[in-house]
């Protein structure tokens, strides 16, 4: 992954293994989500902890496309977006991380916050019953799922303290006309809710574009069976860990193939 880790954790200014570590999955969900198509040019982000630095955050520079992420190119800033080391010297958008922020401090479990605008799950966040069990991929996130009527900019204090109140136990905050805010322990747990919660707002959309009549033609799982699933989701950790190596793998071919042309 050299392309993903530049030249040496140097260009970062000092830094812990596991600050380097935390670097380097940041910059590979950066990434897979380009290779996914769930990016909006440079205009949403992925926050992450540093680890044993309380108040420290890192993210890509403001200005760089998802695809370019390296993880010596990471910007780690404070609570406030003060900016702590800046190899680029791009800075970060102040306006996108002090939703990030906001998550952060107020759900300490979010190690890592994820933001996305696309086409499918905005148009889920704009339906009033928001995120509908009508598929597997749904019914991990049954239960799990706040949501927060658009407000424009988060700009006063006020606006940002809603944001962990209206997320509260879950795991997705959905921003009405706006976009999901999606939280994990972890990188690789952030992105495989994020992942996941793509295909469910996409199968959702897919389902009621192509139904009439919903009270008639729709088969509805239990409420039960919505519950147990739900919770039999949660934890996964060796399966989140197992697609986040092949996750590794597919990045890695797709460096290999632009750096090592075709015989």
């Amino acid at each position: 992954m050299t392309n993903i880790m530049a030249s040496s954790p140097t260009g970062a200014g000092p830094c812990s293994d596991a600050e380097w570590q935390v670097r380097a999955d940041l910059a590979l969900a950066y990434r897979l989500v380009d290779h996914f198509g769930m990016t909006d040019l440079i205009h949403t982000h992925i926050s992450v902890r540093v680890p044993d630095e309380e108040g420290h955050f890192l993210q890509l520079p403001y200005g760089h496309l998802f695809g370019e992420a390296r993880a010596s190119d990471m910007v780690k800033c404070d609570v406030a977006g003060g900016i702590i080391s800046d190899p680029t010297g791009l800075g970060i958008s102040l306006g996108g991380f002090c939703i990030h922020s906001a998550i952060h401090m107020g759900t300490p479990r979010a190690a890592c916050v994820m933001h996305a605008h696309t086409e499918a799950t905005i148009a889920v966040s704009n339906y009033r019953d928001g995120l509908l069990p009508l598929s597997q991929h749904a019914l991990r996130f049954y239960g799990r799922v706040g949501y927060l009527d658009y407000c424009g900019a988060f700009d006063t204090q006020a606006k940002r303290d809603a944001l962990p109140q209206a997320l509260g136990d879950g795991d997705v905050l959905m921003l009405r006309n706006h976009g999901p805010l999606v939280i994990g322990a972890s990188v690789a747990e952030c992105f495989s809710r994020l992942y996941y919660l793509e295909r469910a707002c996409r199968i959702q959309i897919a389902t009621l574009s192509a139904c009439r009549d919903t009270a008639r033609e729709l088969v509805w799982p239990s409420e039960a069976d919505c519950a147990f699933m739900s919770r039999a989701f949660q934890g996964g950790e060796s399966v989140i860990a197992r697609e986040w190596n092949a996750l590794k793998r597919l990045i890695e071919a797709g460096e290999m193939d632009r750096v090592v042309p075709s015989p």
